[in-house]
């Protein structure tokens, strides 16, 4: 941000109220398909909410990766008081067949990201042949282990692995396409095959496994993606900012909601474990 202003971000910030509530509903997409997946995999409980997705986003993005992951499983386990071996089950095959439906939407990126921009794909691919078939394979292989291993491996029918793998992919595609029409009605580029590079990079990006700050790094490519393609750096960093910031601000106050209401609650009419705010009390399990 050396060269640009923070008056000059704030003047250029978009004025299209769309790309606004898009941004709303980009921001609850991830969290409710996975309570409509959890819902349908585990149970209908009425206690198991959106709100516990939002706080394991919250952790996947502001901790480390897979942080959500371990949260959700101590606070099912505690309040929904589910089976165990079910619940690790479940957490860990949806996991994977997330990855495996990112996987897909990363080769399909890549390769309508390549083709336009390079023009020699075939050399590119004989390039980088054996570290990207060896990404590739990554998600893979688990995937197999769980869909070809049946009962000795997972609780979960192939139907169910089939439903899950298809939910994530949608997600995926819709996530991608909301992004792409965000850029478009932001007014800070002006075709819509920049649209889509800005959001492919930003996707190639977020699947860089176990790296943190990936927002970040996103930002400051994107600016350098603005100068080479010759387009307003303030108008670009205007949406970088607003697309970096508004989820992690609102998953903020969020959490710092949910905390404040079950300090609020007098603990003596609730049972404790019941509100999806458990993640930083002391589990009497562990001690």
């Amino acid at each position: 941000m050396s060269k640009i202003g923070w008056l000059e971000v704030w003047e250029a910030r978009p004025e299209n109220p769309l790309f606004y509530l898009l941004q709303i509903v980009i921001y609850v997409l991830l969290p409710v398909s996975e309570w409509i997946i959890y819902r349908r995999l585990l149970t209908t409980d009425r206690r198991l909410t959106p709100a516990v997705f939002f706080q394991k986003r919250y952790l996947n993005t502001m901790l480390i990766e897979y942080s959500g992951e371990a949260y959700f499983l101590f606070w099912a386990r505690k309040t929904l008081e589910m089976d165990h071996k079910r619940l690790m089950h479940v957490i860990r095959d949806s996991t994977l067949l997330s990855g495996a439906a990112g996987l897909v939407m990363l080769w399909i990126t890549l390769l309508v990201f390549v083709l336009p921009g390079s023009g020699n794909l075939p050399e590119f691919l004989t390039k980088w042949q054996r570290p990207m078939l060896t990404a590739a394979l990554l998600p893979v292989i688990p995937c197999l282990v769980i869909v070809f291993g049946g009962k000795l491996v997972t609780q979960m029918t192939h139907r169910e692995m089939a439903w899950t793998f298809f939910m994530h992919l949608a997600r995926s595609i819709i996530n991608f396409l909301l992004e792409v029409l965000g850029w478009w009605l932001s007014g800070a580029l002006q075709e819509l095959t920049q649209c889509f590079d800005f959001v492919a990079m930003r996707f190639v990006l977020s699947r860089l496994p176990v790296v943190p700050g990936k927002d970040l790094i996103f930002l400051g490519a994107g600016l350098e993606m603005s100068g080479v393609m010759d387009l307003s750096r303030p108008r670009v960093a205007a949406v970088l900012i607003i697309m970096t910031i508004f989820p992690q601000t609102v998953d903020f106050l969020l959490v710092m909601m949910t905390r404040l209401r079950s300090a609020l609650m007098n603990s003596g009419r609730r049972r404790r474990g019941h509100s999806p705010d458990t993640l930083f009390q002391p589990d009497p399990d562990l001690r």
